[in-house]
């Protein structure tokens, strides 16, 4: 089965304005576990939305957070 098709192994939703974040948790084709950071953003009338994706394995998500609450903490 293509693993593009998979229903991830848990996720969650934000919603923020026009903008909706998705954080999924997939099974690569190696069985290592990753975190796939989508945003959708709705541009324009309708349902039209644009998206982009990170993804983020475990070996990178410590730093990523390091980074992230450093950077939140300086807009503060």
């Amino acid at each position: 089965m293509d693993q593009s098709f998979k229903k991830p192994i848990k996720s969650s939703i934000l919603k923020a304005g026009r903008k909706n974040f998705f954080f999924d948790i997939n099974v690569a084709s190696n069985n290592k576990k990753y975190l796939k950071i989508t945003e959708s953003l709705f541009v324009g009338e309708g349902s039209e939305t644009k998206r982009s994706s990170l993804v983020l394995f475990p070996e990178e998500l410590v730093n990523f957070q390091t980074k992230l609450t450093e950077m939140a903490t300086d807009l503060a």
